[in-house]
């Protein structure tokens, strides 16, 4: 523990003595050299917390994968006087596909099977520290609030002949919640354009979330009632780790 404190707080020193530089750095450089925004294509890996984990009981050890982008902008370019800074402000999108499962339901002595797909889509803003000298190694600092939305949509599930045959399945129900999100981001960008020296080729950005209870469609709870298909639904809390891996623009 003590070993990791040491690592962390050299990191933070490093961090900061860069970004205090930014003033003199930024008397150098010319304005075909300011950076004006940030950018990130990621795939990304979702790792819900214990808490979480009832929302999710997949096969694919409780993880989530799926893509995101990221934009973030340069407030100090936004004037006649362009310099560089080591603030950056912006948003995030990104889905993560936890996963589905099967139902077979018995309606009126019939059997059909059903099949349900879940994610979760997150929405964030971004307040990002970096520093401002484009490096081959740069790192960052994120604060990010925003939310994270739950949606399942549950089918018919037709089988390879029926599939092959062109048959057409169809949606039985959708179902959505949401719930504020709160959270903390390290990265870092890795390598320089080969045109311009702005940003890293290759970015690495790990993030941790937590927020409201979220409401999720319970496995295997699809039931017929007598006049129609229905589920259980419950609550979950949520809290997970976000890593994503992806290209910088």
């Amino acid at each position: 523990m003590k070993n990791k404190l040491i690592i962390f707080f050299i990191f933070l020193y490093s961090f900061f003595t860069s970004i205090n530089s930014w003033s003199q750095e930024n008397s150098r450089r010319r304005p075909a050299d300011i950076e004006t925004f940030n950018a990130l294509l990621a795939i990304q890996v979702g790792i819900p917390s214990k808490e979480m984990k009832s929302a999710i009981k997949n096969n694919m050890g409780d993880l989530g994968f799926g893509a995101g982008i990221a934009f973030l902008t340069n407030p100090f370019s936004w004037g006649y006087h362009k310099r560089n800074s080591p603030l950056r402000i912006g948003a995030e999108i990104g889905y993560t596909y936890y996963g589905r499962f099967l139902s077979d339901v018995n309606i009126n002595g019939y059997r059909g099977s059903y099949k349900t797909s879940y994610g979760i889509l997150q929405a964030n803003g971004i307040l990002r520290l970096l520093p401002a000298t484009p490096a081959p190694v740069r790192p960052f600092i994120e604060v990010v609030a925003g939310g994270n939305f739950y949606l399942s949509n549950t089918k018919e599930d037709l089988n390879a002949i029926e599939s092959a045959l062109g048959i057409q399945s169809f949606d039985i129900d959708s179902y959505a919640s949401a719930s504020i999100n709160k959270g903390v981001a390290i990265g870092c960008n890795f390598g320089k354009k080969r045109r311009r020296s702005d940003d890293g080729l290759f970015v690495l950005r790990i993030s941790y979330n937590w927020g409201d209870d979220i409401k999720y469609v319970v496995r295997n709870s699809l039931i017929f009632n007598g006049s129609s298909l229905q589920y259980t639904v419950d609550r979950a809390h949520v809290k997970y780790v976000m890593v994503q891996a992806g290209i910088g623009l």
